[in-house]
């Protein structure tokens, strides 16, 4: 099974300031062209990168550029799993961005002023100007347009031939380098293994897909150039939209189906799941003990992956990395964000030993769920034991 372990990270020179360092940047590319047009239109891509990045018509690129998708409910979140990458590599990333509608021109300048200082360039996409058509509507109902953006990558950017996509529910600790030159052997991507939990395997193996060796969408490589080739986007959609009602995890499910066992598998360190920690036993059958432990020990990449409780957003999240990723959400521009389910129920519920506290969560959803049933009812006119 092809692995690939990422590098040790080397500590920067001890006499060098980020200010220094940033400054010694800041002179080799010279000025800005971040639009701060005061009518608040749209920018486009160049407006928000810097002078001259931009290829020329036909010219390949090969560069350290990660993607990531966002709507305007999680630009926070997005915004710090950006900055976590441009502190891994000391800057020098290009970040394309596919963003929702909602996402306005101050949010993404906002967020293109914070890839610039830490040295980075910011290439906004909106998701209205992708090739994905119209999809289904239970497509729609589980992250619509923006989850299906890394599909169309490949299309939407010409020019490149090879990206790291990433969740916005991710935090990078590690340099990507490794993934941005490890061979593909022609596969068209690279990712790591999800830990599916059983309860979601029959649903897997109903729609013709491997549970155990189904690929987690949260990291991958894309070989974009090897994907054009291969016409992937097209098959992507064309599953996208003959299953789409089908479809609960839409881009992850669609990847499965239409690569089958066509993707280079990685060391799940490029891809730590909350999986790894609250079903290890789980995640280290599938994945081999010591690969998991090492994944655990040293991540390169960490996926928040999960509902609720598994974000580090969230209040109750107990991740051993919350307090890591909250950091660097504190020095974002949307640092005053405040934790999600912060409440007096919650309150009491941390206070609870921490084996017990997931069990008294779920109760906790489930009678919300039920108090907003009744509610439905009500509202209604039907009464509290309307059927």
């Amino acid at each position: 099974m092809p692995i690939v372990s990422p590098p040790v990270v080397a500590a920067p020179p001890p006499d060098r300031s980020r200010q220094d360092i940033g400054a010694e940047r800041e002179a080799r590319r010279g000025p800005a062209a971040i639009d701060d047009d005061p009518t608040g239109g749209p920018p486009d891509a160049v407006s928000l990168v810097r002078a001259g990045t931009q290829p020329p018509h036909g010219e390949r690129v090969t560069t350290r550029a990660v993607a990531l998708a966002t709507d305007r409910a999680y630009l926070p979140w997005t915004a710090t799993a950006v900055l976590s990458c441009l502190r891994a590599h000391g800057g020098g990333v290009d970040v394309h961005l596919t963003h929702a509608g909602d996402v306005t021109a101050h949010d993404l300048r906002r967020l293109a002023g914070m890839v610039d200082r830490e040295g980075g360039r910011l290439h906004p996409l909106p998701v209205d100007a992708l090739s994905l058509g119209r999809l289904p509507s239970g497509v729609l109902a589980h992250g619509g347009a923006v989850s299906c953006a890394r599909l169309v990558l490949p299309e939407a950017l010409p020019h490149l031939d090879r990206l790291v996509y990433l969740d916005a529910d991710t935090m990078v600790r590690r340099p990507l380098d490794e993934l941005w030159t490890v061979p593909l052997d022609g596969l068209p991507l690279a990712a790591v293994r999800n830990v599916v939990e059983p309860s979601a395997a029959d649903r897997l193996r109903h729609l013709g897909a491997d549970p155990e060796r189904y690929l987690n969408s949260g990291v991958l490589v894309m070989d974009l150039a090897r994907m054009r080739e291969l016409g992937t986007s097209s098959q992507l959609l064309d599953v996208v939209r003959r299953e789409g009602e089908r479809l609960l995890w839409v881009d992850q499910d669609a990847l499965n189906l239409a690569l089958g066992a066509g993707w280079l598998e990685l060391h799940p360190r490029w891809n730590a799941q909350n999986s790894f920690w609250h079903w290890a036993e789980r995640a280290e059958r599938l994945l081999g003990p010591d690969a998991v432990r090492a994944a655990r020990a040293d991540p390169a990449v960490v996926h928040f992956e999960g509902p609720w409780l598994c974000k580090p957003w969230h209040y109750l999240c107990d991740s051993p990395h919350v307090g890591a990723y909250r950091a660097l959400l504190r020095q974002t521009p949307w640092a005053g964000t405040p934790l999600t389910d912060r409440t007096i129920v919650t309150r009491g519920i941390r206070r609870l030993p921490a084996r017990h506290r997931t069990a008294a969560f779920v109760r906790l959803v489930r009678t919300r769920r039920l108090v907003q049933r009744v509610r439905t009812r009500v509202s209604r006119g039907g009464g509290p034991t309307a059927s």
